[in-house]
């Protein structure tokens, strides 16, 4: 073996910082960090007490404005984690009152999406523990869906439910934090204030514990049968999970005629399919699609990226029912130019023209510009007519668009800013979402054009054990997927992993025929910091006077449309 086995020389980011190889070398996992077995020891697991400090009670409508939580095993802390965020709006002065958190405490703290994922990732593979889960972690599940943030499923222990069930009533009166933890003798007196509670709430876990050695509860497994109330016919088929492996990749439920129920991802296939079987997902229709499950396929994956990849396509083709569709980026309305400038602009709900329509004298293989998708047909009318009163080349109108949109987007928010001044607010507001819309459109494609753009794009990312996740991208579209164990050449191995990749041939859309969908995939995924990337025959940015400059803007309209 050489020098180099092992290692990677991908460069980095043009948007990050140089780091020399050693520096990005990823030392073995934290035993306290690996996913908890579902037969462990309770004294063995690892526990995150989590508590929230919010700005009213209504998950949605309020904002998460402190998160606490306890690393927690063998009855030890490991590890705390405590954020105060900005909420983004003032707090509500009995909320001040109730916490002591002051305008002035959070003017300087970072906002949900930054503490989110440092949450998370502090929570990683752990059980999560609450007093009152429910209402915690609607907080964060809402929170996770408005950032675009994937919800890790995590198994859930609620002390709320555990006390009611082993401790009795006239012991403490209410099951109050405050009440148990006086009751359990915790040295930490809840104050409403997220760590202070949640070390109480650990405390109070502790003392459940032991209690439920009483009850013949010593493992996980037995602590999740007995924490929650599954009806017996769902658990009864806990078997169908029997065989899934402890690996990424994609589950189906499927009927009794093999019909698709539901589809979705995980990092450990067995670990999470057992979670259905224990009563930790609650949801209504999740529960209904249990009943009818006859059988479970798993499609086992190299990683992450192509278990997320897979199940995007799998959910658009199959259309199972029971899946909350994705956004379905692809549905809208399009602007598309004629491939001729004399023939006029369309609205399709395609980016692309039926041949039909395209024009006499086009050529077969002319490339075909368009915008979109909108979220409304009258949006794309009203944007698609401005174009045109401003030129009557409309092709080069939108070419030089789709290159920038600087000037046009400025031009947009001077009229709604003299519409405002006028006191014309209805029209200022019908302006304010149409622009919004433009700006989100068009930075959204912008950026996954250039991607799909890109002949060849190699991805890969640490597997936190040492070794890579690898990953090649031809026009947008995920072709090949690999790993690279600790100790191995990852350089020799990214060659065969090239020359496996399928192949693809684009077309002349804006995508090049690749999905938004997948595209998004791979957008986020490679904007994450420990990513290295590789592309060859193309640069992967976005116009310098693109719409991205005002995409927090349009963030901030949004947000004003859904207020309303």
């Amino acid at each position: 073996m050489d020098d180099h086995q092992g290692k990677l020389f991908f460069p980095h980011r043009a948007d990050t910082d140089e780091t020399s190889e050693s520096e990005a070398s990823i030392a073995p996992p934290d035993p306290s960090s690996e996913a908890p077995a579902e037969d462990s020891s309770l004294f063995d697991t690892t526990f995150v007490v989590v508590d929230l400090e919010t700005t009213g009670l209504k998950a949605g409508e309020d904002q998460i404005l402190e998160i606490g939580a306890a690393k927690v095993r063998g009855g030890t802390v490991l590890e705390t984690f405590s954020e105060l965020i900005d909420p983004g709006a003032p707090i509500p002065d009995y909320i001040t009152t109730l916490t002591g958190i002051t305008d002035a405490d959070v003017a300087d703290e970072p906002q949900i999406g930054t503490v989110l994922p440092r949450f998370f990732e502090f929570a990683r593979n752990a059980i999560w523990v609450a007093h009152n889960a429910k209402f915690d972690l609607g907080f964060l599940r809402q929170a996770s869906a408005d950032l675009d943030i994937a919800w890790p499923s995590p198994q859930v222990v609620d002390t709320l439910e555990l006390s009611r069930r082993l401790i009795e009533r006239s012991k403490v009166g209410r099951y109050r934090l405050s009440n148990l933890a006086k009751f359990v003798g915790s040295p930490v007196r809840p104050s409403h204030r997220a760590l202070d509670d949640a070390l109480a709430t650990a405390d109070v876990l502790h003392y459940l514990i032991e209690r439920l050695a009483g009850h013949h509860v010593e493992t996980n497994d037995q602590l999740t049968q007995f924490s929650t109330k599954v009806p017996s016919e769902i658990r009864a088929k806990r078997s169908l999970a029997a065989q899934a492996p402890h690996s990424p990749g994609v589950y189906i439920f499927r009927s009794s005629n093999g019909d698709p129920l539901y589809i979705g991802t995980a990092v450990d296939l067995r670990r999470r399919l057992l979670q259905y079987f224990n009563g930790s997902d609650s949801r209504r229709k999740i529960t209904e699609m249990l009943r009818l499950a006859d059988s479970i396929e798993t499609i086992e994956c190299c990683h992450g990226l192509e278990a997320e990849v897979r199940e995007a396509r799998l959910i658009s083709s199959l259309r199972p029912p029971y899946n909350r569709q994705r956004t379905e980026p692809t549905r809208g309305w399009y602007i598309v130019a004629a491939p001729i400038s004399s023939a006029p602009a369309k609205i399709s709900r395609t980016a692309t023209l039926p041949t039909k329509v395209r024009g006499k004298g086009a050529a077969e293989n002319s490339t075909t510009l368009s915008l979109g998708p909108f979220r409304t047909k009258d949006t794309a009318t009203a944007i698609r007519d401005r174009f045109i009163d401003r030129s009557e080349d409309f092709r080069t109108t939108l070419t030089e668009i789709l290159d920038g949109g600087k000037s046009e987007i400025e031009d947009m928010l001077e009229e709604i800013s003299a519409l405002a001044d006028s006191h014309r607010f209805q029209r200022a507001a019908v302006q304010r979402d149409r622009a919004a819309d433009f700006i989100s459109t068009l930075d959204r494609q912008q950026r996954l054009a250039t991607l799909a753009a890109i002949p060849s794009l190699q991805i890969a990312y640490p597997d936190g054990a040492g070794g890579w996740h690898l990953a090649e991208v031809k026009y947008g579209r995920l072709t090949a997927a690999g790993t690279a164990p600790r100790g191995s050449n990852s350089e020799y191995i990214t060659k065969p992993l090239e020359a496996a990749s399928s192949t693809v041939v684009p077309d002349t859309s804006i995508y090049k025929g690749a999905s938004i969908d997948e595209l998004a995939i791979i957008w986020k995924w490679i904007l994450r910091p420990e990513v290295r990337l590789k592309p060859t025959g193309g640069d992967l940015s976005s116009p310098i006077d693109g719409a991205g400059k005002f995409i927090q803007w349009a963030r901030d309209a949004a947000d004003a449309r859904r207020s309303k």
